[in-house]
């Protein structure tokens, strides 16, 4: 074999063993964004993936086990296997498949999204990575009830035609390239490695995971959305955008219930105390 052939074979195998070893998401934090994702996907859509929760439990498992280069960007297979998805999933509805069998490629696809938006999923040029990928993966489990994880709107939606999932994906995974190098300046911001305990919520590093897992969220409910349309399923038209307004649009998810409710009574009430006496029982 060649010598140059032979370096480049096994420049490949070290960024696909970098790619197994760094993810920036645990498998806890993907199904939980790949779940919260589902309040965003058109209303019958997220009632059969509710009713078929199993199911898209199983798709998120089978995802997470995928071969590495599958989760790894250049040269890694990610942009192909997340096409691939895209597809697959678009002909399924179409055949059509039960709906159950949907939901769980569904459930594939929400891994493989979320993996583009993923820094340490896509770019593997820091030499320092290995020494906090694992660490970087830990700070987003403890962060990740107190991210605000927001959704950036339908936009002009996404179409399945004309190469536009493609420049999704290339979207996404750009985004994630230009996000990496503030995760390893983060962790060496004083010269040496920092502990990732010692990373607080004013960190560069919590602002990169709120932005990509925002962004990942957003990307697998528009998907999911545009792959619902192809088989004709219904998608609401998105709430309009106030005049005037320039960029995304963001939408929060609401957790429900009066929550002031809880808080303490105080001050004197707005009208006197009734002086009707009743009688007794």
């Amino acid at each position: 074999m060649p010598v140059l052939a032979c370096k480049r074979r096994l420049r490949v195998a070290a960024i696909m063993a970098a790619a197994a070893l760094c993810l920036g998401w645990s498998a806890a934090t993907t199904r939980s964004i790949a779940w919260h994702a589902v309040q965003f996907f058109p209303p019958d859509l997220a009632h059969q993936v509710r009713k078929h929760h199993r199911r898209y439990d199983e798709g998120i498992r089978r995802g997470l086990a995928a071969p590495p280069a599958w989760r790894a960007g250049p040269p890694g297979l990610l942009a192909p296997a997340f096409v691939d998805q895209v597809t697959r999933c678009a002909k399924d509805l179409r055949r059509p498949v039960p709906l159950q069998q949907l939901v769980e490629e569904l459930g594939v696809l929400a891994v493989r999204v979320l993996d583009a938006n993923d820094p340490l999923a896509v770019s593997h040029l820091d030499d320092r990575e290995p020494s906090y990928g694992r660490a970087y993966e830990e700070y987003v489990n403890s962060i990740l009830d107190r991210l605000r994880i927001v959704y950036y709107s339908q936009g002009r939606g996404v179409s399945l035609g004309g190469g536009e999932v493609d420049r999704l994906v290339t979207t996404a995974m750009e985004r994630s390239r230009n996000l990496y190098p503030l995760i390893g300046e983060e962790f060496y911001r004083t010269g040496r490695l920092r502990s990732w305990r010692a990373l607080d919520d004013r960190s560069v590093t919590f602002g990169v995971a709120g932005v990509a897992l925002s962004h990942g969220m957003t990307d697998l409910a528009n998907l999911a959305a545009a792959i619902w349309h192809s088989g004709g399923g219904l998608v609401p038209t998105p709430q309009p955008t106030p005049p005037g307004h320039v960029g995304p649009t963001i939408t929060v998810g609401l957790s429900g219930g009066f929550p002031e409710r809880e808080r303490p009574k105080q001050g004197q009430p707005a009208l006197p105390k009734s002086r009707i006496q009743l009688p007794p029982p």
